[in-house]
C-alpha cells in the first residue's frame, strides 16, 4: 500500500489541496491541508460515506463533499457535514453528481 501510494505521489496521481470554507466542519476546517487521490482506479471504488473533490455541476468550482447515496443511473448525491444552514451547498442544491465530475478522493 504504501508503494502504491509512493508510486502515485510520483506520477501526481495523489497531491495536496488546501480546503477552502466551511462546508465539512467539523471534518475538515478551512486552510487544513489534505491529500488528495486522483486515480482512476480509486474513483472506481467510491462508496457512501468517502469524501470526495468533484466539479461544480452548476458552477466553475470545485467543492469537496461527503458521498451520502448512490445511483446507478443518476450518479453520487453528497452533503456537507456542517449542518449550519446556508453552511454548505451540496446535492439538496445541484441534485446528484456524475461520475465524469469526480476528480478524486480525500486521504486525510
Amino acid at each position: 500500500m504504501i508503494l502504491q501510494n509512493i508510486s502515485k505521489f510520483l506520477t501526481g496521481k495523489i497531491s495536496l489541496i488546501s480546503i477552502k470554507g466551511n462546508s465539512m466542519n467539523p471534518t475538515l476546517k478551512e486552510g487544513q491541508v489534505v491529500w488528495i487521490d486522483y486515480s482512476i482506479n480509486t474513483l472506481n471504488k467510491l462508496k457512501i460515506g468517502d469524501i470526495v473533490l468533484f466539479k461544480n455541476p452548476i458552477g466553475e468550482n470545485l467543492i469537496v463533499k461527503r458521498i451520502e447515496k448512490f445511483n446507478q443511473k443518476k450518479g453520487f448525491w453528497v452533503r456537507g457535514d456542517n449542518k449550519i444552514p446556508l453552511e454548505s451547498t451540496d446535492s439538496e442544491t445541484f441534485g446528484h453528481v456524475k461520475l465524469e465530475l469526480l476528480k478524486g478522493k480525500i486521504l486525510y
